[in-house]
C-alpha cells in the first residue's frame, strides 16, 4: 500500500522534520496548574486562568532602589 502524501509536505525547511513533529509534537499539553488539557501555544489556560508561560524575572522598583541607597551609602562612608 503507498500513500500520495509526504509527511513533509508543507514544513518550513528551517524548522523540524515531518516525522519529529510526528514524534514529539503534540498540540495538547497539561496545565501546570489544574492539570488539563490546553494548547501548547496558550499563554493562560482556559480553564483556571493561571499563567502557562513563564513569566521573566525582573528586579524590582525596591530593590533596585535599596541596592542605590547602599552603593551611596558606602560612597559616603568612604570619603
Amino acid at each position: 500500500m503507498t500513500t500520495d502524501w509526504d509527511i513533509n509536505e508543507g514544513l518550513d525547511p528551517e524548522g523540524p522534520s515531518g516525522a519529529d513533529l510526528d514524534r514529539f509534537g503534540d498540540e495538547l499539553t497539561p496545565c501546570r496548574h489544574c492539570g488539563k488539557h490546553i494548547y501548547d501555544q496558550a499563554e493562560i489556560c482556559p480553564h483556571c486562568g493561571g499563567y502557562v508561560v513563564e513569566s521573566s524575572k525582573t528586579i524590582s522598583v525596591w530593590s533596585l532602589a535599596g541596592v542605590l541607597l547602599l552603593i551611596v551609602l558606602l560612597l559616603f562612608l568612604i570619603w
